[in-house]
């Protein structure tokens, strides 16, 4: 074990190399900073809210044209897909498990509940992040799909563009934020696929995901498609009885969204945005902003006045925080390389 190590992290030892070098982009790219939890913090910082409606998936799927509905039932349909024999399970379960406390509470808010009589066919691996938010931390909960992610040889295919391409909108008036929140647990797993996504509690009760899992390869996907690009009216998504106006231009990364234009016209897309969210049980975070002006987008301050974009604050000090380029493993190099 390396020198400083977390004892807690001994029984997954490739575990943080797998989480950082293969999805940390992505998980890491949702706040100024983010690292794994401690024991400690798992006691001190409350999980973020879970208790959220589950999405009407019906609504989602009555809005997207029909290549991007295509696409939706392709990658959809990897979800209950096994990824090995059920004769190799036993032998791979995660020795880690959910703290009690976590798991009360995802059971009361219908994240995960008793396994069922069928056979096991898949585990995740538990854990939480501590995210830092303009609001102070969070703690997020995440369902690692260790065997799905490893034995899949499907990469999932999210259209998460450079960071560049979102910045032309600084040269409109003004911008809308809205923040949805929780969204990954508000996608319903069908049962019969539950049984591949399991795990202990740490008083020895076994468990499934009835939601789908955060730390799943194919959900950034999932959720940027389903979700996001379908509340938001992205042209290339939805029919084009409920795209965006032409006089907004609107940019969407997972669950992040952006109205650029006129102060009235990104206010109003955004109000109907808020009715969209409501009619599709979307749950709101607390970073929304409407008809701003200066605001942080991506990592990036947007300055609308004078038409200048520059690196935020949280940027700056998540990279001042970053170890020496001499010291960094390839695999590291690559995590901190997809930031940019």
């Amino acid at each position: 074990m390396a020198e400083g190590q977390e004892p807690w992290l001994r029984a997954e030892e490739h575990f943080s190399h797998d989480f950082y070098h293969n999805h940390a982009a992505t998980i890491t790219r949702r706040a100024t900073r983010t690292r794994l939890a401690t024991p400690q913090d798992e006691y001190a910082i409350p999980l973020q809210q879970v208790g959220v409606p589950v999405l009407n998936l019906e609504w989602i799927k009555s809005r997207l044209n029909p290549a991007t509905l295509e696409r939706l039932m392709q990658v959809w349909g990897l979800v209950g897909r096994s990824p090995f024999l059920l004769s190799s399970v036993t032998s791979c379960a995660s020795s880690r498990r959910i703290p009690v406390d976590d798991g009360r509470l995802l059971t009361e808010a219908g994240i995960i509940e008793d396994a069922s009589s069928t056979t096991s066919g898949g585990w995740i691996i538990s854990f939480s992040v501590v995210e830092e938010k303009t609001t102070g931390l969070r703690r997020r909960w995440i369902a690692w799909s260790r065997d799905e992610n490893r034995d899949d040889p499907y990469e999932a295919n999210g259209h998460l563009l450079n960071i560049s391409h979102y910045l032309p909108p600084v040269m409109a008036e003004a911008a809308s934020c809205p923040d949805l929140q929780t969204t990954f647990f508000q996608v319903s797993l069908p049962r019969e696929t539950r049984h591949l996504f399991r795990c202990h509690v740490e008083d020895g009760t076994l468990v499934e995901l009835t939601r789908l899992p955060v730390g799943y390869k194919t959900s950034p996907e999932i959720l940027q498609i389903i979700i996001t690009s379908a509340i938001a009216g992205v042209t290339t998504v939805v029919c084009s009885l409920w795209v965006a106006p032409p006089l907004v231009r609107v940019g969407v990364w997972i669950d992040d969204i952006r109205i650029a234009g006129s102060k009235s016209d990104a206010t109003l897309w955004g109000a109907q945005l808020l009715c969209n969210v409501d009619s599709c049980h979307a749950t709101m975070g607390e970073d929304s902003e409407s008809g701003a002006t200066q605001y942080t987008f991506l990592w990036v301050q947007f300055d609308h006045t004078h038409r200048a974009v520059s690196l935020s604050k949280g940027f700056v000090r998540s990279v001042c925080a970053m170890p020496s380029l001499n010291s960094l493993t390839i695999a590291e190099m690559e995590v901190v390389a997809s930031r940019f």
